[in-house]
């Protein structure tokens, strides 16, 4: 923040003025609210403007000083600054004004706090983006401080304004001013106490996953799990960063599992996996598999020749692991994996085993069972099996109170029903669902929502519709997920708009990068996008020579995912 503006030195004011003064007020309203009791007087005025020059109306250094009025006067306060402000100006030159202030403050208010007060401090500084009371006592409270010693001391740290507190649903959130938190790790790391530290935030984090991935498989709602992974994910960044503690970190990632996607950062979750996958030492069966299950899953539209070997060795390692509910994880993700294969027999061999393997409290694990095997419906062609199916999952996720799962098996029914021949109908489902998938953090739902409904809407010629509809995916869309298969799809789709439109060798174009985008992920085109491409390459002969369009169709498949876009776009 800026600073607040303080009146110059020298200028007489008085106490009505002086309480107009944005510095003065600052004060003012942070001593009142540690001593109600205070109040702006001509006695204790001049002190308190004198206080705000000295901090040079910086927001954060007139709170910690505020802070103390507890304890000392405002002439006292003015005094204690004084003998700092003294020891600070033997310091170094390069050290900027502003910087100075606010170190000799903390510093002024670090030397005032006890040694439980200073423990917990400095503990607390390995929290990245704030944390709860349960996160601060269970890293923070130790052999020299207990769990009701770390709560009082926490309420005494809130109190000096060391530690700040917001509202955070039904319970309060605690966090560090950023200058604050770095000057409490290197007083963490001077006293040696750095990594213990980092240890405990580390096992605390993974602890709490666990416990949470334990509460979704009962409800059968993985939402906690999510809210968790967007709420701690600055922190969950952190402790995966760390080294020396591979385990631990493999730990934390088998927890969090797949949900990495459906906060919209399946990219940066597929990257942290294989690099678990990698570091984590042999021996480790159970737990390699739970990691290498989730990253079949994540890759699952992306990276089908990944997903399906990292499945396979998934199920291998259960198996070996003697880990039947790991087993049964594994074997769901791999029969999706070889039903996006085509691999039906396969398939419909490794999910039955799965279902048997699930344990009935194992709520979550029942409906991704059930997801896969409506799944299989689809692809192999039971219409209404699959719709059937993904119509009691849909109902199941809403009395869960799953509004994301539910969203999510719309977007499958809608594709049952544009199979069945019902494309106004996978239309209007694919518009009551898109609101929902906009406001929330699965980006990677929102994608596939709209590659869908750009294929039903080309298929009914609305070609409007699908600009539209196609501009708003390429924009959700970043970096690597641009080379996912959701936007190879909505190129697709567009590539036939384009052509329908007038403009063939562009629409030429743009199915010769989906054709090598397609072989390069390893996928197949689904009921959807059989039928644009079967109408777009009919479209294609029809319009252009045969040298003219293998040419184009060779340019296409040498175009980067972003200059596929730009072309799509009419750039």
């Amino acid at each position: 923040m800026p600073s607040l503006r303080i009146p110059q030195a020298g200028t007489p004011l008085t106490t009505a003025e002086a309480a107009g003064v944005p510095a003065v007020a600052l004060f003012v309203e942070r001593a009142a609210a540690v001593d109600h009791r205070f109040v702006l007087t001509d006695d204790n005025a001049p002190a308190v403007v004198e206080i705000c020059r000295r901090l040079d109306g910086i927001p954060l250094a007139i709170e910690l000083a505020a802070a103390r009025i507890s304890i000392l006067t405002p002439r006292q306060l003015h005094g204690r600054l004084d003998e700092r402000f003294r020891l600070l100006a033997g310091g170094s030159r390069d050290v900027l004004p502003r910087q100075q202030t606010l170190r000799a403050l903390i510093d002024w208010s670090y030397d005032l706090l006890d040694a439980r007060e200073r423990t917990l401090f400095r503990r607390l500084a390995v929290f990245v983006n704030g944390f709860t009371l349960d996160g601060a006592i269970a890293v923070g409270s130790g052999p020299d401080l207990d769990e009701l010693d770390a709560f009082d001391v926490l309420a005494s740290l809130a109190d000096k304004s060391l530690v700040l507190t917001e509202p955070d649903r039904d319970e309060l959130r605690y966090r560090m001013l950023e200058s604050t938190r770095a000057y409490a790790r290197e007083k963490l790391t001077a006293v040696g106490e750095l990594s213990a530290s980092l240890g405990r935030h580390r096992r605390y984090l993974r602890d709490g996953f666990a416990a949470a991935l334990v509460r979704a498989e009962h409800s059968g709602s993985p939402a906690e799990l999510d809210a968790l992974l967007a709420a701690e994910l600055e922190d969950v960044r952190a402790a995966l960063e760390g080294t020396g503690a591979e385990h631990e970190a493999a730990q934390l990632l088998a927890a969090i599992g797949f949900r990495w996607g459906w906060i919209g950062l399946g990219t940066e979750g597929a990257a942290r996996l294989e690099r678990a996958v990698v570091q984590l030492a042999p021996g480790e069966a159970g737990l390699l598999s739970r990691l290498l299950t989730a990253v079949a899953m994540i890759n699952a539209t992306s990276n089908t020749i990944r997903a399906r070997e990292a499945a396979s060795q998934a199920v291998g390692l259960a198996r070996s692991a003697a880990d039947p509910a790991a087993l049964a994880c594994a074997l769901t993700a791999h029969a999706e994996t070889l039903t996006r294969g085509r691999l039906f027999d396969a398939a419909r061999s490794a999910l039955a085993e799965a279902e048997a393997l699930t344990p009935a409290e194992n709520r979550l694990l029942h409906v991704l069972v059930l997801d896969t095997r409506a799944f299989l419906g689809y692809f192999t062609g039971d219409l209404d099996a699959a719709a059937d199916a993904y119509e009691q999952l849909r109902e199941t996720y809403r009395q869960l109170g799953n509004v994301s799962s539910a969203n999510g098996v719309a977007i499958s029914l809608a594709e049952v029903e544009h199979q069945r021949g019902r494309t106004d109908d996978a239309i209007a489902l694919a518009q009551e669902t898109l609101p929902a998938l906009r406001v929330a953090r699965d980006r990677t739902t929102l994608l596939q929502a709209l590659a869908n409904a750009c294929g039903y809407c080309v298929a009914r010629d609305r070609l409007a519709d699908v600009r539209a509809f196609a501009e708003e995916a390429f924009t959700a869309s970043a970096g690597d997920d641009r080379n996912g298969l959701f936007v190879t799809c909505v190129l697709e789709h567009a590539a036939l708009a384009i052509a329908l439109s007038g403009d063939a060798r562009r629409g030429a174009q743009l199915a010769g990068y989906t054709d090598a985008a397609l072989r390069r992920a390893g996928c197949s085109r689904e009921y959807t996008e059989r039928t644009t491409r079967t109408r777009l390459d009919a479209l294609l002969r029809e319009r252009l020579t045969a040298d003219d369009g293998a040419a184009l169709l060779a340019s296409g498949a040498a175009l980067t995912s972003g200059a596929a876009i730009t072309l799509a776009r009419g750039a």
